[in-house]
């Protein structure tokens, strides 16, 4: 299991971020946004499944049901990988990269749906470090390439201290956004 849900090159791609201006505090992030992220969908991603992986291929097969686009991690996982396809006569999974050594596990983790508002979350959280007139007016701004955006105080969810745009973009339409 590892705590980042995502990398800085897929956050960096996502915000459409050329440059290596906000690297540094990116990679800060990163590690909280992923803690905050199991937080708010009440998941560790800790369940292994147990698969064959050779690394020469990047097909798998498992005993349980995998979802397209979702990401996983394990023993010669490249970091930002996620399951392609299904080929139903064989059972087999692809994945969208290749293993770099055999394995007989992976942790199923986030959907690469997710990742927009996860990226879009780092980078909230980056706007909140620094003190603005916004911030001062109970406003909170954030500005990635050309896009600003403010929220007001209402807009931010209370409990977990995101806007609750990017936590409904997470997938959570039920969850209780007190």
């Amino acid at each position: 299991m590892q705590l980042n849900l995502i990398t800085l090159e897929t956050v960096k791609t996502q915000l459409g971020i050329g440059d290596t201006t906000y690297d540094t505090s990116i990679t800060a992030m990163i590690p909280i946004v992923s803690s905050d992220i199991r937080r708010i969908l009440n998941t560790e991603y800790n369940e292994y499944v147990y698969v064959t992986i050779t690394d020469t291929s990047a097909d798998f097969i498992s005993g349980i049901e995998f979802k397209l686009g979702q990401v996983v991690t394990g023993t010669g996982i490249t970091a930002d990988t996620y399951i392609e396809s299904f080929a139903d006569l064989t059972s087999t999974y692809t994945m969208s990269a290749v293993a770099t050594a055999d394995g007989t596990y992976l942790y199923p983790t986030v959907l690469i749906a997710q990742w927009p508002a996860i990226s879009k979350m780092i980078f909230y959280k980056i706007g909140k470090q620094s003190t603005s007139s916004a911030t001062e007016q109970q406003l909170s701004s954030m500005s990635y390439g050309p896009v600003s955006k403010s929220f007001s105080d209402s807009e931010i969810n209370k409990k977990y201290d995101y806007p609750n745009i990017y936590i409904r973009e997470l997938g959570t339409p039920y969850a209780r956004m007190g």
